[in-house]
């Protein structure tokens, strides 16, 4: 697939994932189109950086899980990290703690930043939100 169209497709997708949060449904029923991103990023390797781009950005806000358009959810966000463990995204993580809690982790518990280590392991408590874990 050409770079340009997998880029705009994981926008669109990340959109309606967005747009699905913010009308109040949960993630129950973002779950598909999280899952659709989930396999996109698989099989568009490419994508990998601006994925990780959008991150950042997300992370630069003062509220990454605010649902403001351009963002990422950070549901999204842990999903991706639980299924791909890139090591970027914990480097992400501590950037933002460095930057916005002052390096202090203890400051940056119930952040994201905080929360994504656990995403990183096999026993995930967040699995339990995802049916995709239940079958």
């Amino acid at each position: 697939m050409d770079a340009n169209f997998s880029q705009k497709l994981l926008d669109v997708l990340i959109e309606n994932a967005l747009r699905i949060l913010a009308a109040g449904f949960g993630v129950n029923w973002a779950e598909s189109s999280f899952f659709d991103i989930v396999r996109l990023l698989k099989k568009e390797e490419v994508l990998k950086e601006y994925f990780l781009e959008r991150v950042r950005t997300t992370f630069a806000m003062s509220s990454p899980g605010s649902l403001d358009p351009g963002t990422v959810p950070t549901e999204l966000i842990e999903l991706v990290a639980h299924e791909f463990r890139w090591p970027e995204l914990q480097v992400l993580a501590q950037q933002r703690i460095n930057t916005v809690f002052g390096g202090d982790a203890m400051l940056a518990i119930g952040d994201v930043a905080h929360r994504l280590q656990e995403a990183y392991k096999d026993d995930w408590q967040d699995r339990e939100f995802y049916e995709h874990y239940r079958n």
